[in-house]
């Protein structure tokens, strides 16, 4: 149900007029005149930057948001990544905050593309427009591209890599672009333009307060010089964002199981989770025939508070479940500080030849505590100085006995650090090229483009290396193993470290010595024992990297001139090399990949009328057309010899693939008389398959595996089963392999949007009316069978024959586990705006709406079956959203009213689909709505000074509870950091 009281505040607030530069939205402008290209003079000469288009007219068919620096200080945002995160059409599934989901789109083991650890999601954002997927949305600075977010696979850009003291606007299109840019242009582009447009020097100070801890600070210099010839200009800014403390945040337990029906399965505490004194777990469990549940009944065993010297089974007392701790972790989110610096040059030569070079580098430094929220194991061997317990005590097969140990007095005594992971990242991008003017309106360029991203993370925290078995050599009869360490399987530079740690451990867990051996009955850093630090260590350690190389010759200019105009062209080509290194790719392909793209592009406007030659209801209409022909090439591993495993000497077999595909567009730009304008714009695009879904090292090695409830094949009928247990399992075994797909086609798709842009002249100047259709349809998508077991029955799947052949008989011959290109996704979505800008004796007004409301959003598997769709819930994208803004201005100073509505969505995070049947459809909650309100005002106090004062979530709205992955709220659509205020000073001189 709609929250018509929370539509009325944001109606009440509506807003500023449209995010376009103060000229554009000059009434006395006709619609013809409101150019998506920005021009910007600097002393005599004008530098042209263009989204979606190398013409340097721009491409009018297609719509592009601008927002200008005013706008971004009015919106009161301190980052790139909350910038993003105002956009209605924008998904914020991937942040901070949220990568820390099992089953987010970064975590998620079950996704097609290789999931990512914590230590290469910490401190990564990105967008994702129109929820289309991060990979599918385009990320530039200064129309070129960055590298993508160290070592992900899916190629998005990390949007905490930009830093927003040094944009100067930023210009979006949901259009797709695929034929001017590429494949990674499907939902659309994101063009952020570096600030060069004014001479002379700003420093500019930052602090903003949060209610609940994250502050955040930022400083940065502004510099530029410009003579007849040329200009060179820079920025360099440091910001700081402290953690959001949990506690005022309102996460405040590990219990949840009320939010799900007094299920214990959520009730998150256990005697897992470690007390002090430590503790033995014993757990049973009973069946509740009323409910359905099984609700486990934990006691433990421990010692009292304060109890000294060696315990026995004597001395150890029971605890009841409410000993459990309750563990939350007091901060969320890292640490994150960030160094940026730009340069940007340019330098005319002569009168036709113009050098330019642009820069950017960036380095991030994220740390996150990682308190202990599972307690520590410390498996106690027989004997051990401290053990009560005797050989065997658990279990006949495991003669030592863990206890669960939380070292909170060690902790907060600084005997011990807290847990950790940390990063450092560092990108840099470099660009640059020359310009020959051939003429007035014929020049040739090229563009050398050059970037990185590397980071380098670790994780520090508690964990113990050892097992303890039976071992008649030993004095003991016992002694202590780690199966990685003696087969050699962790990685040389870390092989003798890990040793070092097993061997402290070991000597903690066996040591009769009461000095050596450790104490997990401790309850005050007094008690005797060895120290706990042997088990706080390096838990992990990991380097990963993307870089891109990019050279491109284009030529643009003009031919013969028709009724409305010259007709505008560019053409061109380029080449690219990119690759990735990351661990998670690594263990997939056998090694660090990198691709070879080349490219070919062509671009054509024809201004069949306007310029003064009408016809009734044409005024204006202009015809633009792109193509571009792309081809990549990729080497890889898809097998061993003789199917001979990696890890036991195999030698690698090598492949090459190449995919090839033209993806053209067609748009249309007409006016059918003054004020209104009319857009539509179609595109095809094409993506080619990723590098885990080309390459798997373990290509050709395959193992039996079970085919039951085969739905062809009746095995009992042909006396021929492998087993047949009961009269409901019987099967027989095929072998399964797990392999590359060499008939893998690249993913495509098809886009369409539409627009219509009112702004009438006369008694109604200052009104902006526009609506925006999207939708977009990709084929070809990629599934493997085990996605496919979530979403269709497995007789279903048994009888695709991609997946499991058959002989003539119909029986199964061969388990396939490749992935195929058998998914498709459509999208679509209306846009509504409604703005008007009027002045008053105190004052100039700038209201504005914009309702965007989502039709679709939904996953189709097979011919026949219903797709699934994703709108409204958690992970997709919201039915719609509102955002509503009031601007007023006065002489020097301002002031914006901002509104944000997220309607009412279900929270299926802890949904469980099987063979298409949700098993648990109670577990779907349905989330109240949300409004939060944002106010921000500006004072240019004079040619030098100016302040700005903004006003984040001013009401402090509580969040609607919605348990997401522990956490009572939803961070993709909730800011934990709640209130904030922020004051910022600009000095320029």
């Amino acid at each position: 149900m709609i929250d018509r009281s929370a539509l009325s505040l944001v109606a009440l607030a509506a807003g500023l007029a449209a995010a376009q530069p103060a000229a554009a939205q000059d009434s006395g402008n006709s619609a013809s005149d409101h150019s998506d290209t920005q021009n910007i003079t600097l002393d005599g000469k004008t530098t042209i930057t263009v989204t979606s288009s190398r013409i340097k007219s721009g491409d009018p068919s297609v719509k592009v948001e601008v927002i200008t620096e005013e706008e971004i200080r009015d919106r009161g945002v301190t980052s790139v990544e909350e910038l993003i995160q105002t956009l209605p059409q924008n998904l914020a599934t991937i942040g901070t905050i949220t990568n820390e989901r099992a089953r987010g789109p970064l975590r998620d083991s079950s996704r097609t593309l290789a999931p990512v650890g914590e230590l290469g999601s910490l401190g990564v954002s990105a967008a994702n427009l129109g929820g289309l997927g991060a990979g599918n949305t385009l990320i530039l600075v200064n129309g070129r591209r960055i590298a993508g977010a160290a070592g992900i696979e899916d190629g998005f850009v990390n949007l905490n890599t930009i830093p927003l003291s040094a944009v100067e606007r930023v210009e979006i299109t949901q259009a797709g672009a695929t034929a001017i840019y590429g494949a990674d242009a499907m939902g659309g582009v994101i063009n952020f333009i570096l600030k060069n447009s004014y001479s002379g020097t700003t420093l500019t100070a930052q602090h903003e307060f949060s209610d609940n801890d994250a502050d955040n600070s930022r400083f940065s210099l502004y510099s530029r010089k410009g003579w007849s010839t040329g200009s060179i200009s820079g920025t360099v800014s440091y910001s700081r964002r402290d953690p959001v403390n949990n506690y005022k945040s309102g996460y405040t337990t590990q219990n949840y199981s009320d939010y799900f029906g007094g299920d214990p399965a959520y009730d998150y505490r256990s005697f897992a989770n470690g007390t002090q004194p430590g503790v033995y777990a014993m757990t049973s469990y009973r069946y509740d025939p009323d409910t359905g549940f099984i609700f486990p009944e934990e006691k433990g065993l421990s010692v009292p508070v304060g109890f000294t010297g060696r315990p026995t089974l004597d001395d150890l007392i029971e605890l009841g479940p409410d000993a459990r701790r309750d563990f939350v972790p007091e901060l969320a989110g890292p640490t994150a500080e960030s160094l940026a610096v730009t340069v940007d040059f340019e330098q005319e030569i002569t009168n036709k030849l113009t050098l330019f070079a642009t820069g950017l580098w960036n380095r991030n430094d994220n740390r996150q505590q990682r308190v202990l929220e599972r307690g520590l194991s410390l498996v106690l061997a027989p004997g051990q100085a401290y053990s009560p317990f005797p050989a065997y005590y658990v279990s006949r097969f495991n003669p030592g006995t863990p206890v669960y140990y939380y070292p909170g007095y060690e902790i907060e005594n600084g005997l011990v650090p807290a847990g950790n992971i940390s990063n450092r990242s560092e990108s840099w991008s470099v660009n640059a090229g020359f310009s020959y003017d051939f003429n007035d309106s014929t020049t040739l360029e090229f563009i050398y483009t050059r970037a990185s991203d590397k980071s380098r993370g670790r994780s520090d925290n508690f964990g113990s290396l050892v097992s303890i078995i039976a071992d008649p050599a030993s004095s003991s009869g016992f002694s202590c193993y780690n199966f990685m360490l003696a087969n050699g399987r962790y990685p040389e530079s870390q092989q003798d470290y890990l040793q070092s740690v097993f061997d402290a451990q070991c000597a903690a867990l066996t040591s009769t010595d009461p000095d050596i051996a450790v104490n997990p009955w401790s309850s005050s850093p007094a008690t005797a024992g060895g120290p706990i630090s042997p088990f706080f260590y390096r838990l992990d350690d990991e380097t990963r990297a993307s870089k891109i190389t990019n050279y491109e010759l284009r030529l643009t200019g003009d031919l013969f001139e028709l009724p409305g105009g010259k007709i505008h062209y560019a053409v061109g080509g380029d080449y690219s090399d990119d690759g990735i290194d990351s661990r998670e790719i690594n263990l997939r392909t056998g090694a660090s990949q990198s691709r070879d793209r080349y490219a070919f592009f062509g671009e054509v406007q024809l201004p069949l009328l306007g310029n003064g030659t009408e016809l009734p209801l044409i005024k204006s209409l202009t015809l633009s057309a792109a193509a571009r022909r792309d081809t990549y090439e990729t080497e890889g591993a898809v097998g061993t010899v003789d199917g001979v495993p990696f890890d036991q000497g195999g030698e690698i077999i090598y492949a090459k693939n190449t995919f090839s595909r033209t993806t053209p567009s067609l748009g249309v730009a007409w006016e059918p008389f003054d004020s209104l304008l009319l857009r539509g714009h179609w595109t095809t695009g094409f993506r080619a398959p990723p590098y885990t879904q080309l390459f798997n090292i373990t290509g050709g090695v395959t193992y039996p595996t079970s085919i039951s409830d085969d739905p062809l094949y009746d095995c009992r009928e042909n006396n021929d089963c492998d087993f047949n247990y009961s009269s409901t399992y019987f099967g027989y075994y095929v072998p399964m392999t797990t392999a590359p797909n060499p008939d893998l086609k690249p993913q495509t798709s098809d886009k369409i949007t539409l627009s219509a842009q009112w702004r009438p002249r006369g008694a109604l100047a200052g009104l902006d009316v526009s609506v925006s259709y999207n939708n977009t349809k990709i084929h070809n998508q990629y599934a493997t069978r085990d996605q496919l077991g979530h979403l269709l029955p497995r007789a279903d799947i048994l009888q695709m024959e991609q997946f499991y052949p058959r002989n003539a008989d119909g029986r199964i011959i061969a388990a396939q586990n490749l992935t195929y290109n058998i998914l498709g996704s459509s999208f679509s979505s209306i846009v509504y705006e409604l703005g008007y800008r009027f002045d008053t004796p105190i004052g100039t007004f700038e209201p504005r709406v914009t309702w965007l409301d989502n039709l679709k959003a939904e996953l189709r598997t097979l011919p026949g079956k219903d797709p699934i769709s994703t709108l409204g819930k958690l992970q997709g994208a919201d039915d719609y959203r509102v955002v509503g803004q009031l601007g007023w201005s006065s002489g020097d100073v301002r002031a914006t009213l901002w509104a944000y509505y997220t309607p009412s969505y279900e929270n299926d995070y802890e949904i469980t689909t099987f063979a298409g049947t949700v098993s648990n459809p109670d577990y779907s909650k349905q989330v109240d709505s949300l409004t939060t309100i944002d106010l921000t005002a500006s004072w240019q106090m004079n040619d030098r000074i100016r302040l700005d004062v903004a006003g984040r979530d001013i009401f402090a709205a509580r969040p609607p509870l919605a348990v997401v992955q522990g956490r009572p709220y939803d961070t993709a659509r909730y800011n934990p950091a709640g209130r904030r205020v922020s004051v910022q000073l600009s000095l320029s001189f």
